[in-house]
């Protein structure tokens, strides 16, 4: 597919610079030569008649016009993917390849077991997951065509161009580092983690969790210890660094280390949900997606 003599090729070429960092990065990912590479952009640059890129010491860095193109050529690409896929699919034969993004919490539980059951059923889709740590960089994936699917606990109300499905609801608990004492009763009431050493990578749940289940002075939570990875709180609870709230499936990794699980009283829930765009999905997606609304995420 091209106008004014642009290739495919050239756009993946140009994506893969951005998505490497520079075009050496790029050309060994995609075993290319770099000259053959260099060339490929130079052209892309003469038919939009505009330079992509600014040629940095190290590396490169996109100029207004490459970020004007960047989302355009990624929906270029996956429009292809998906006509090439959707060809495939005529015979019965769901092939191609599956871009996911997800929440490394999400990731972990319910997407995990849906990917194992979907890659029994349809062995030739390759899927490929990229993890985020904000669901703004899952709404980004998804809008800009750079993920068919996000899986994300979070979706905000008013977006026109994209649709969120609930997935799954997932148990809220406290992790106790290894040798911690029991909480009395078995449980730890919401009010009293405003009292513990929290360690957390997104101050926002432990503040919903207070909030929602009406603690006072939830504003007031202050983390004793905060990443910017989220899935980095259990390896720190591990590490003795302190508490944590994490969904129980995350949290039961650390029970064979020693970590100690509590319930949330009131218990807490985290809603999952798979965000899509309203554009037509590929066969893959439109695969995955029929089966989260037929079977769950269980």
């Amino acid at each position: 597919m091209a106008e004014d003599g642009m290739e495919r090729r050239q756009i993946e070429y140009f994506l893969a610079v951005i998505d490497h960092g520079g075009i050496t990065a790029a050309a060994g990912a995609l075993h290319v030569a770099q000259p053959t590479l260099s060339h490929a952009i130079k052209l892309l640059e003469s038919d939009l008649g505009a330079v992509l890129f600014h040629r940095m010491p190290r590396g490169v860095r996109l100029t207004a016009a490459g970020e004007a193109f960047a989302d355009s050529a990624r929906r270029i690409v996956r429009e292809l993917e998906t006509g090439r896929a959707a060809v495939k699919a005529v015979s019965g034969l769901v092939a191609g390849r599956l871009d996911l993004i997800a929440l490394p919490g999400v990731l972990l539980d319910p997407l995990a077991a849906l990917i194992g059951r979907f890659r029994a059923r349809y062995p030739k889709v390759q899927v490929r997951v990229t993890a985020a740590e904000r669901p703004e960089q899952i709404r980004d994936a998804v809008r800009s065509g750079a993920a068919e699917l996000g899986f994300t606990d979070r979706v905000d109300a008013g977006e026109r161009d994209l649709t969120g499905d609930l997935v799954a609801e997932q148990e809220l608990v406290v992790a106790l580092p290894p040798g911690s004492e029991p909480p009395p009763g078995g449980v730890v009431e919401v009010r009293r983690l405003l009292e513990m050493d929290l360690v957390t990578g997104v101050r926002g749940m432990v503040i919903e969790v207070l909030t929602r289940a009406g603690a006072d002075r939830a504003a007031e939570f202050t983390p004793v210890v905060e990443s910017g990875l989220r899935a980095s709180s259990l390896y720190l609870v591990l590490a003795g660094a302190g508490a944590a709230v994490l969904p129980r499936t995350l949290a039961e990794i650390g029970c064979p280390h020693g970590v100690l699980i509590a319930p949330l009283d009131p218990p807490q829930q985290r809603r999952s949900y798979v965000l899509r765009r309203a554009a037509s999905l590929s066969p893959a997606a439109q695969a995955m997606h029929g089966m989260l609304r037929s079977e769950g995420a269980a």
